[in-house]
């Protein structure tokens, strides 16, 4: 077994709207060349590292906001506590996100694990163009195609996000 000291905590987003032909959710496409160019071209939705002693809310709306442009507005299905500071200096906070994720094997990328949240977004898609590109909106059905007929188009780290994703906002309609 691999011992590695440099996990990369994340923050990733769902980035959903509701509109009248139903529930869509935003994917852009991944556009890494000169750091990752085995998964460059590949589907994804908003993510991001988190920095050292970051607020997990403060890195998810930073995150989404570099990426696309967009502002979070609401988080759904989360919990956060208030923040404790027992003693001056030392801070605390629990959270629970909509789900987990981690990297088992990677092929030359990161040891990612991470947070995903449900988010409301609001404002302009505004891309940065060193991160991904193609923002677009997709209805669940056109989701659930890209997943049953061409998985490995979607970026590792987010399919089992997005089959999850699919299956619970299923049940909720």
């Amino acid at each position: 077994m691999q011992t590695n000291t440099n996990w990369k905590p994340v923050v990733s987003a769902i980035l959903q709207k509701k509109d009248s032909d139903g529930i869509k959710v935003f994917i852009q496409t991944r556009w890494k060349p000169h750091i990752e160019s085995p998964y460059s071209g590949m589907f994804e939705i908003p993510a991001g590292g988190i920095d050292i002693y970051e607020d997990v809310y403060d890195a998810l709306k930073r995150e989404v906001k570099e990426e696309c442009g967009l502002d979070v507005v609401k988080i759904i299905s989360d919990f956060k506590s208030d923040i404790e500071e027992p003693v001056v200096g030392d801070k605390a906070l629990v959270f629970k996100p909509f789900l987990c994720q981690q990297v088992l094997s990677t092929r030359n990328g990161l040891p990612w694990i991470g947070f995903v949240f449900l988010c409301e977004v609001g404002g302009e898609i505004k891309m940065q163009e060193t991160e991904a590109k193609d923002p677009m909106w997709v209805s669940l059905g056109e989701l659930e195609k890209i997943i049953n007929n061409e998985s490995e188009k979607i970026f590792p780290l987010q399919l089992p996000v997005l089959k999850y994703y699919l299956e619970w906002a299923k049940l909720q309609q």
